[in-house]
């Protein structure tokens, strides 16, 4: 088990005028740190990732599918162009080291359709995993989705839900995560909604439930990673 932390505290994109708070973080004592990867090339991560080396952390990182992104989208286009997005997220994270791509990878952040999931939108959802889980693998690289509070998403809520979509999926490269922030508000039981994940469980998020630091009262949006 290894223990790190989730840089959107701070940022959507690290660069070098971070350099004195992953130093800061390392000396702390974590493990690791999770990357943003939102914008950028790989030869940016790239070198990001020699500064991480070099301060002996384990690098994981996060991302999120945007406008125009829409894997699950009625237009073919958008799905293609949702593929890309994916493919370059992943190697960025390659690029900077990491093995993890963790995130709400499965649907368009903060976009609703006015209902439920469809059984379409479920087919184009696992023919896009099963796409980009076969890049990632020929990467070396593992997406750890993330399930969503209902205020974020439709798709994906609760690790029921998230579970049997990856039975569904069955890709090496393609596993869960468990957040404790979104089991906080889906979950009737958080605690045996671990079990519920466990079988496909690579990366959690711990937070308090307001998103603070555990064991913390100030409000902020901290995160701990664990993977």
């Amino acid at each position: 088990m290894k223990y790190g932390f989730n840089l959107l505290l701070w940022t959507g994109h690290v660069t070098d005028d971070h350099a004195p708070l992953l130093k800061a973080r390392r000396e702390t004592g974590y493990d690791s740190v999770e990357i943003p990867v939102f914008e950028g090339a790989p030869d940016d991560y790239a070198r990001l990732g020699e500064r991480l080396a070099a301060l002996g952390f384990d690098v994981t990182a996060v991302s999120v599918l945007g406008a125009g992104h829409n894997c699950l989208s009625d237009d073919r286009a958008e799905r293609e162009a949702a593929l890309d997005r994916a493919k370059w997220v992943v190697d960025c994270a390659r690029a900077l080291g990491a093995s993890i791509v963790a995130g709400p990878m499965h649907s368009q952040l903060g976009h609703f359709t006015g209902h439920g999931p469809t059984a379409e939108e479920r087919r184009r959802g696992v023919d896009f995993h099963r796409r980009a889980g076969d890049h990632a693998q020929r990467q070396g690289v593992r997406f750890a989705l993330e399930a969503l509070n209902r205020f974020e998403c439709y798709f994906l809520n609760t690790m029921d839900q998230l579970a049997g979509y990856l039975d569904e999926v069955d890709h090496p490269a393609v596993k869960g995560m468990y957040d404790t922030f979104h089991a906080n508000i889906e979950e009737k039981d958080p605690v045996a909604a671990i079990g519920t994940i466990s079988r496909h469980m690579i990366h959690v998020h711990i937070s308090e439930n307001d998103r603070g630091t555990p064991d913390r009262h100030a409000p902020s949006r901290r995160r701990m990673t664990m993977s």
